[in-house]
């Protein structure tokens, strides 16, 4: 467990490919990873940012958080049926467990933190 902890990203994992979250999802697959999916050219995205990142710094411990670019990676976006951004998909061992779609505020974020950690 102590190794597991210690290997774990400590910042937000830029996915570049579909390999990438596979292998991301294998190695840790009894924690939540918290996705963004985003583009570079979207509005709401930029906003929703740095609550993303707030969100990492507080909760890196429990969760793994990884941003995925829509326009970089379309077959991941396609596989979760991501067809809106931003989109935030919590998944666990490759399968999703929420989705939240749109721009999300840190307290809504938090509450559901909070809930995958007392389940």
């Amino acid at each position: 467990m102590l190794m597991k902890l210690q290997s774990m990203p400590k910042g937000i994992v830029n996915i570049k490919n579909e390999e990438e979250l596979n292998k991301l999802s294998q190695e840790f697959n009894d924690k939540i990873i918290v996705i963004d999916f985003w583009a570079v050219w979207c509005s709401p995205c930029k906003i929703f940012a740095p609550i993303f990142e707030k969100i990492q710094q507080e909760y890196n411990q429990d969760y793994i958080f990884a941003k995925i670019n829509v326009d970089e990676n379309p077959i991941v976006a396609q596989r979760y049926g991501i067809s809106s951004i931003p989109t935030t998909l919590f998944v666990k061992a490759g399968y999703a467990l929420r989705k939240l779609v749109g721009v999300v505020n840190y307290t809504t974020l938090k509450q559901i933190l909070e809930k995958f950690k007392d389940n």
